[in-house]
């Protein structure tokens, strides 16, 4: 029987940037694609996911690119309920999208990808006794961080450029600080980041640069081998 993958998002990911990635093991129709918030309008998001007054906050791109903060508790259940239709219907790998850490998240049969639970060891483990510098999308992205990445030896450096508003110079600048002011490996560390931008600053400033969605896709592939 040929290998099933499901690609899951909280809101609008750029997800056709990382299947050149994966069909060298499966075939572009056997993957899937969902997204809990994507398709919906804003004031349908807010409806329904809006935080509540003693809820934790995400920040998750919406379509026609709003930012929103929703509440963290109703995605989890909404995306719990969305992973069991998934486990019921057979995928053998359910790749969850997403930034954040999140919590009972769980699969029966399949296997459940987490970024946010896979990158940051597998990121400390490459880079070990280097100075890593972080480019992020967005300055409410900060106070997530120093949990996310409390297993590097070294305390991360961090600048911002946005890869669906800012421009390659945004990029270029955001790297050169960062290697100025020490870094020596770079991770671009947000779901709008591609091939492209990682090629753009390995050729700039001829440091090594990590990408998330490359890491995380290439495990999916493996696991689908």
């Amino acid at each position: 029987m040929k290998q099933t993958l499901a690609i899951l998002t909280i809101g609008v990911v750029p997800v056709s940037e990382i299947l050149p990635l994966l069909t060298d093991h499966i075939s572009e129709e056997q993957i899937k694609t969902f997204s809990l918030l994507g398709n919906l309008s804003y004031g349908e998001v807010m409806e329904e996911f809006s935080p509540s007054p003693d809820e934790e906050q995400l920040l998750t791109l919406l379509t026609g690119n709003v930012l929103a903060y929703v509440g963290k508790q109703k995605v989890e259940r909404a995306l719990q309920s969305v992973i069991e239709v998934l486990d019921n219907q057979g995928f053998d790998v359910i790749l969850l999208m997403s930034t954040h850490r999140l919590a009972n998240l769980s699969v029966r049969k399949g296997i459940l990808l987490e970024p946010e639970r896979i990158i940051p060891p597998l990121v400390a483990s490459i880079v070990d006794g280097h100075q890593v510098g972080i480019i992020l999308p967005v300055p409410e992205m900060m106070k997530y961080q120093n949990k996310k990445w409390e297993l590097l030896p070294i305390e991360p450096l961090y600048e911002l450029a946005n890869p669906v508003h800012g421009t390659e110079q945004d990029l270029i600048d955001a790297g050169k600080k960062l290697v100025e002011s020490g870094a020596d490996v770079l991770v671009l560390d947000c779901l709008g980041f591609h091939q492209k931008h990682r090629d753009l600053l390995q050729k700039s400033l001829d440091v090594p640069v990590l990408l998330s969605n490359v890491l995380i896709a290439r495990l999916a592939s493996e696991l689908l081998a």
